[in-house]
């Protein structure tokens, strides 16, 4: 090999380890990786489009196939639950609420508490604490 072409795939190794570093593992309670209890990492809406449909889709289960639940709006705050891919499970007090959600599990499916709770796509989460 050249010297080139060396370079060239030390550079696309790199990137494939950066890019492998920052996916969520799969199936994963988010306070595992972080906080350490279920769902005690708080994570906020971000990157909603102006213009678009300004919110956050909330589903019934991990990826688009699952029925609409919910929707959030920009800044709204949730707790992480459960990672599964590229989806976390969140739960959030309803609207005006200032209730805390104090899940017994990260499984939400378990849940039978006030909290609203469901499933979103980590595009457009961003962790703020935990």
């Amino acid at each position: 090999m050249n010297r080139t072409m060396v370079v060239c795939l030390g550079g696309a190794l790199a990137l494939l380890a950066v890019a492998a570093a920052a996916e969520p593992p799969a199936s994963t309670p988010v306070g595992d990786i972080g906080a350490g209890g279920p769902c005690e990492s708080i994570g906020e809406v971000v990157g909603l489009k102006a213009g678009r449909d300004g919110f956050l889709t909330v589903r019934e289960g991990p990826g688009t196939g699952y029925p609409e639940v919910d929707r959030l709006s920009s800044e709204r705050r949730v707790r992480l639950c459960r990672s599964e891919g590229r989806w976390v499970s969140v739960m959030y007090p309803p609207p005006g609420s200032r209730m805390l959600c104090e899940p017994e599990s990260a499984d939400i499916r378990r849940y039978r508490g006030p909290c609203n709770f469901g499933w979103v796509h980590w595009n457009w989460i961003r962790i703020v604490a935990g």
